[in-house]
């Protein structure tokens, strides 16, 4: 396996993990989505939109646009984490950001 292949299964791993969360929406989940002010359905929207992107990081072919369309879902993270002011969660989404960035660019 390559280091871009490594770095695309690792990537759809954590989009899938996020996506399954998001869909199955624990009371925990909702409370963030609750506290960033975004409506119910954007959890549901959120959860698929990973999901689609971890499963274009599993497709060759794909894993570049899989890596933006998960690199736009974590700018949506960071900046609602950064609304919220929340310092100490930005350094996760920040450096998925930057792995999405890093296969974009390779």
């Amino acid at each position: 396996m390559t280091v871009v292949g490594g770095l695309a299964a690792l990537l759809a791993i954590v989009f899938l993990w996020a996506g399954a969360l998001n869909l199955i929406g624990p009371a925990f989940v909702r409370a963030e989505f609750d506290k960033w002010g975004y409506p119910a359905f954007m959890r549901i929207a959120v959860g698929l939109v990973e999901i689609s992107a971890a499963a274009m990081l599993f497709w060759p072919h794909g894993q570049r646009s899989g890596a933006a369309i998960g690199g736009v879902v974590l700018v949506g993270v960071i900046a609602s984490l950064l609304r919220t002011r929340e310092w100490l969660r930005l350094e996760y989404p920040a450096v998925l950001l930057v792995a999405c960035v890093l296969l974009v660019a390779l």
